[in-house]
């Protein structure tokens, strides 16, 4: 049951909220668990079955960590959270190994036929890297364990953080788990914020993957460079809306229920290099792989490495650059068990590294627009791997990208006659607006002129009320009206 579905818009989110606020406060985080298991239930049985076993397991770890600091207790926590991550997120690909080498006559076969039926369970990309968090803070005494069985699952469980994110540490969220007192501002920003990210994912990221989708499934060596570029920025635009729609969706509801969940986006396409691109893109990931993987690597690295000159390369270079790469192949196999991801988290890196290591006192000397331009376009390189199916139809895209090609009249007139009108292309130059701060800035303006004059105020506050209901009315018409409802993060 995603956000964006009509029976969690319609039926499940206006009952917890009734509920919610209308039960005692000492009740309302047995109502979040309650209510995010049922949420989980709907996906299935087995991924609310690991998530429990993974909130009693962590629970536990948690208060062992406390009266016995040692850290070969955290590393078996850690290990036993990434099995389990493992498990059920790379089996397909370790069966086919498996079943490659092994006799089709061996006893064991049929048990690997079984073990390739598991399904991903939902959200335990996310909650594994929060409850790795969660481990290492009270190792390092950042934070005391929790001692309350009912608020750390409710933590762990909390259904608008488990689809996608954002990556909330505990943390960050202790105090207002404890204790959080709802306001009418913040209910009626938590509205407004989540209106705004219902409509990023249903007018935008579903209308612009409708197009990617189908120049995307098309024999790459047929179609034309223009339309690959079409599939492209349709795609770029549709995965920001779409992650940041749910995040946007996230926040609102943690706002109405009086949370404060961190951000996660910062209009990312506006970045100059691609150091700034991870500062700004699902930021909660970025800092979670800096603080938990990157500096850690880096200090034990320092700690082995004397300052020296290896190959040339200065040591504080050196540890950039392994560091750099160990964790972005990381977040590469963090997304999927594919090549392409893992090929895609090198890719990464090895921009990271030449930015830091060899352009580092000249690329910020150029002038911002080619800056800009040079970030973007490594940005959508990046997201050929993240979009293809695999290493080939990449390498056949950033041909068709590169080299200028007509591809096949039919195939590209078929494509053109359901991709390319008025509603897709208008929608694509309001994404492409919207990906920048212009609302943001004509907002505060308007609100600048509004302090000053009480009838602009009201006015001003008029409109707003109205286009926030015109814009669900729209976005409740289009996913009652389509069927065409992908959520791209909800597979990793």
């Amino acid at each position: 049951m995603a956000f964006t579905s009509i029976k969690f818009l319609f039926l499940f989110l206006p009952l917890f909220l009734i509920i919610y606020h209308v039960i005692p406060s000492r009740f309302k985080n047995i109502a979040i668990l309650i209510f995010s298991l049922v949420l989980v239930v709907t996906f299935d049985n087995i991924s609310a079955i690991v998530l429990l076993f993974s909130i009693c397991l962590n629970f536990y770890f948690g208060l062992l960590l406390k009266k016995n600091e040692q850290v070969w207790i955290l590393a078996l926590g850690i290990i036993l959270n990434v099995a389990l991550l493992s498990v059920f997120k790379y089996h397909l690909f370790l069966t086919n190994i498996l079943l490659g080498v092994a006799d089709s006559n061996s006893w064991f076969v049929p048990q690997l036929h079984n073990l390739s039926s598991l399904v991903l369970p939902v959200g335990i990309s996310f909650y594994t890297f929060r409850v790795i968090s969660y481990l290492v803070d009270v190792y390092r005494k950042k934070t005391e364990p929790e001692q309350k069985f009912i608020d750390f699952a409710t933590w762990l469980a909390f259904f608008p953080l488990l689809i996608a994110g954002p990556i909330a540490r505990y943390i960050e969220l202790k105090s207002d788990l404890h204790d959080r007192k709802p306001s009418f501002q913040k209910i009626a920003c938590g509205t407004e914020r989540f209106i705004i990210g219902l409509a990023r994912k249903v007018l935008i990221a579903n209308t612009l993957g409708a197009v990617a989708d189908q120049i995307f499934s098309a024999p790459v060596r047929e179609i034309s460079t223009s339309m690959a570029w079409l599939g492209l920025v349709s795609y770029t635009m549709q995965i920001f809306f779409d992650f940041a729609g749910y995040t946007d969706m996230a926040i609102g509801i943690g706002m109405i229920l009086g949370f404060t969940f961190p951000e996660n986006f910062n209009y990312p396409y506006l970045s100059k290099n691609i150091r700034e691109f991870w500062r700004r893109w699902h930021m909660t990931l970025s800092s979670w792989l800096r603080d938990y993987i990157f500096l850690p690597v880096a200090y034990y690295l320092s700690k082995k490495w004397k300052k020296d000159i290896y190959a040339m390369i200065r040591t504080d270079n050196l540890l950039y650059i392994v560091a750099t790469m160990i964790t972005f192949i990381i977040c590469g196999c963090w997304h999927g068990p594919s090549l392409s991801f893992v090929i895609w988290g090198i890719y990464y890196a090895s921009f990271m590294i030449v930015e830091q290591v060899v352009l580092k006192r000249t690329l910020h000397k150029l002038w911002f627009p080619i800056q800009h331009l040079y970030t973007l376009l490594v940005i959508m390189g990046g997201w050929v791997l993240f979009r293809t199916a695999d290493l080939d139809q990449a390498m056949h895209f950033y041909h068709k990208l590169f080299v200028y090609s007509n591809g096949s009249v039919p195939l590209n007139s078929y494509l053109c006659f359901f991709t390319i009108n008025w509603e897709t292309f208008l929608i694509l130059i309001g994404a492409i607006i919207l990906s920048t701060p212009f609302m943001s800035v004509l907002k505060a303006k308007l609100m600048v002129v509004s302090v000053t004059n009480k009838g602009i105020r009201l006015t001003c506050s008029l409109l707003r009320l109205s286009f926030l209901f015109l814009l669900l009315l729209i976005s409740l018409s289009y996913i009652t009206a389509q069927t065409y409802n992908p959520f791209i993060y909800f597979r990793f």
